[in-house]
């Protein structure tokens, strides 16, 4: 800064002179006491348009710092949730001993309510929700995803509930005569077996393998299929028919028939009679005691794995498989479940245990957030997705399962509900459960998020560096300035002032 020296006595010249110096002098004291060069953008001169377009990025930055903040706090929620929820499905496992069958006073057993009490936790989690927003609720955040497990289980007036469901499909699939809606009749030496009519219930005939002398084995497909046993002459002692069944969750079960006086009788043996059609009734009477026994142990328990997960399974499903219905329940024939022959969509009237966004398309996708320019994490999660479902939907069977009843197959429906519901909380082969699957979506969404985190801290560091070189001073060369500038002005009023003061008789 260059500073005239004072030569003049004309008094405008000099009042602006001073007052210049003065307006220079508090330009100076404000810089120092600010840390800026200008209050305006204009001060900046050509610098201007640059430190505008700075600070433009420095907002941005702060945009998506934000957003990184508030994304950064969801999917540590969502990753410690996931990680408990984990440990639930692998404790639970624990629950479904097939081996620890105790019954209690109550009609349920230690095992029910151990699954019980896991699975009010998992369902718990599954309701987590950060500052009134719901993380498994999908597009729907503001929505509880979740219903109350009491109210799944029993429903209400308006609403059937998982146990209603099941008992209906347990009717349907069992039948009146409780043998998995199959016939049996005799006529001479020749013995069939047939289902009791067209429908999605009870037992299918699949095959059989017969290691029978003097038996002849024919299958018809029907509709609806049957098997024909024609007992030509008398099988001999030890010898047996494997007859193989399809259940109603796509499982087989095998009914063995052995021919009393082997060394290894299977569990079920028919006589040999005085005639081929004597033996033939024997076998009739063993196969029906057979089928009895196989319906009230693992058909119920396939019964109530399909009725499970016809309740549970309600996410979206691209493509709709052939004859697929929502929620599926049983029609009853003239109010009775045990003749029924066909399903309709059940959500009219059947709880809806899920009750956030349930729309086509990735949950992932339902919550997103941009944190760089043209970079996106997506990690919107729906309690109904498969890894979440089927820990809830093999719980809640097991849990809802009546074994309190005295007949002697009690306890073999239990094992078979238990064997079933350890599968459905396992995962097959070697591969991760479907929470860790989900879990390490998740992670990588927030790996992403603390590397652009890191990013931005850098970038915003640079562009404060340049707005700060570009509207700051340096102090030290302010205050040079400003001391060199106070001493030339109290010089130029000293003189001001003397010269002011000077007489003609002075002069002389």
């Amino acid at each position: 800064m260059s500073i005239n020296p004072y030569g003049s006595l004309n008094s405008p010249r000099l009042v602006n002179y001073l007052t210049s110096m003065r307006s220079q002098m508090d330009d100076l004291q404000r810089q120092l006491g600010t840390g800026l060069k200008s209050e305006t953008y204009g001060g900046l001169g050509s610098s201007r348009v640059l430190d505008l377009q700075l600070k433009q990025q420095l907002s941005e930055v702060g945009v998506y710092k934000q957003t990184i903040q508030i994304a950064g706090l969801r999917l540590d929620t969502i990753d410690k949730t996931s990680e408990r929820l984990e440990e639930i499905r692998i404790e639970a496992k624990a629950t479904t001993d097939q081996n620890n069958f105790e019954l209690f006073s109550n009609g349920r057993t230690s095992s029910q309510t151990a699954a019980e009490i896991s699975l009010r936790e998992f369902m718990s989690h599954l309701n987590t929700d950060v500052g009134g927003r719901y993380l498994f609720s999908g597009k729907t955040a503001d929505t509880l995803p979740v219903q109350s497990l009491d109210y799944i289980l029993a429903g209400d007036g308006n609403y059937a509930g998982l146990k209603t469901v099941i008992g209906e499909y347990n009717q349907a699939d069992l039948g009146a005569l409780g043998n998995g809606r199959m016939t049996t009749a005799q006529v001479g030496t020749q013995v069939t077996l047939a289902e009791d009519g067209t429908h999605p219930f009870g037992f299918k005939i699949d095959n059989a393998s017969s290691g029978l002398s003097n038996v002849n084995v024919t299958q018809n497909a029907g509709p609806p299929p049957s098997m024909d046993v024609d007992f030509t002459g008398q099988p001999q002692p030890g010898e047996a028919i494997r007859v193989f069944l399809t259940l109603p969750d796509g499982s087989q079960s095998e009914i063995t028939l052995g021919v009393d006086g082997g060394q290894d009788d299977p569990e079920f043996t028919f006589s040999r009679g005085a005639t081929p059609a004597d033996t033939a009734a024997y076998f009739k009477t063993a196969l029906d005691s057979a089928l009895q026994k196989a319906a009230n142990t693992e058909l119920k328990a396939a019964s109530t794995t399909r009725a499970s997960e016809a309740f549970f399974d309600t996410a979206p499903k691209s493509p709709v498989p052939p004859g697929y219905l929502p929620q599926a329940r049983v029609v009853p024939n003239a109010g009775d479940f045990t003749t029924a022959t066909t399903l309709r969509d059940g959500t009219p009237d059947t709880v809806a245990w899920y009750t956030g966004d349930n729309s086509p398309g990735n949950p992932r996708q339902d919550t997103s957030a941009a944190i760089d320019e043209n970079l996106k994490i997506n990690y919107g999660a729906r309690a109904n997705e498969d890894g979440y479902r089927l820990v809830v939907q093999s719980l809640a069977a097991f849990a809802a399962s009546d074994f309190s009843s005295n007949s002697p197959d009690n306890q073999a429906f239990y094992e078979q509900m238990a064997q079933r519901s350890y599968g459905g909380l396992t995962p097959a082969g070697a591969e991760a459960s479907g929470i860790r699957q989900n879990h390490m979506e998740f992670a990588a969404a927030q790996r992403t998020l603390k590397d652009a985190e890191t990013r931005h801290r850098v970038e915003e560091g640079s562009l404060k560096a340049f707005v700060d070189e570009i509207e700051g001073i340096d102090k030290e060369e302010v205050a040079v300035r400003l001391l060199t500038l106070r001493t030339n002005l109290e010089v130029s009023y000293q003189a001001t002032s003397m010269t002011l003061q000077l007489s003609l008789s002075n002069y002389l």
